[in-house]
């Protein structure tokens, strides 16, 4: 089984943890993968392209899950989140069990855990937009609202004044929507979730919708700026008059885990963390 490294040097600025993970590898008589970055920050002047790996560590928190699943997404590799960020809803481990979770792997106890992803077209980009998490569609005026229409299947099904729109995976369900009100929805459940962002409405409130959908959100009007974002990456303008259709991507995120069923022991120990006054 080959390995790569993924490190976000801003989480681990002296590549300590980097190097606890490499040592673990070496020991246990593994191939080492690199990505570009973190080649560099290890001073390696030649390197294993982490493209050709069989499974990604990731060191740093959910943001830098995201960005290596958007990097190798399309390489056939298994994430494995080691945590350096506050949540770490995505992550797999510590870097303390970085041992004992190679010597499991290595054992072949384990299992791949498929993420669904969403997919759009945006205006005036040309390449098709993917999310693990989450489309946001927001203003960048603080003063004013939008006016957004949403549509499931050619049906107009809400008129929404307020702040934006989310639409997200199970994944993205516990990330922005859930800070703005929605559901937590299990990843293996097929669905996608609409959650408004701050909605001048009493009845505006969160909808699953079937995998199978599509959804169709328009700017029908707004006073400022407005953007959308996949998974907090890059903002694009999206203008009165804009819509996309968002459907479920033909592709998903893979991630490599050793525990059999773990969702929710995993959200009850966030949640219980998310509400630690030392964060």
């Amino acid at each position: 089984m080959k390995f790569g490294i993924y490190t976000n040097p801003q989480k681990d600025k002296k590549y300590a943890a980097t190097k606890k993970v490499l040592a673990a590898l070496n020991e246990a008589g593994c191939d080492v993968y690199y990505d570009a970055l973190t080649a560099r920050g290890l001073g390696l002047a030649a390197f294993r392209d982490a493209k050709e790996c069989d499974v990604l560590f990731v060191l740093g928190g959910d943001g830098t899950i995201l960005q290596a699943a958007h990097k190798y997404v399309r390489c056939d590799i298994a994430l494995v989140g080691i945590n350096f960020g506050r949540l770490g809803f995505m992550s797999e481990i510590d870097i303390d069990g970085i041992v004992p979770f190679i010597r499991t792997v290595l054992a072949g106890k384990y299992r791949i855990d498929e993420r669904t992803m969403l997919k759009t077209r945006v205006p005036r980009v040309d390449e098709p937009v993917l999310a693990l998490n989450d489309f946001i569609i927001t203003k960048q005026s603080r003063s004013k609202m939008i006016r957004l229409d949403l549509y499931v299947n050619g049906s107009h099904a809400e008129h929404y004044i307020g702040d934006g729109l989310i639409v997200s995976t199970p994944t993205g369900s516990t990330a922005y929507s859930m800070s703005a009100g929605g559901p937590i929805i299990s990843p293996d459940i097929a669905c996608m979730l609409i959650t408004p962002i701050c909605p001048h409405s009493m009845h505006a409130r969160s909808i699953v919708a079937n995998c199978t959908d599509e959804i169709t959100v328009m700017c029908v009007d707004t006073a400022g700026k407005v953007g959308i974002s996949a998974d907090g990456r890059k903002e694009m303008p999206f203008m009165k008059g804009d819509a996309i259709t968002i459907t479920t991507a033909d592709i998903k995120t893979k991630f490599l885990r050793v525990e059999a069923d773990n969702f929710y022991s995993h959200l009850k120990r966030k949640l219980a963390q998310w509400n630690r006054t030392d964060n």
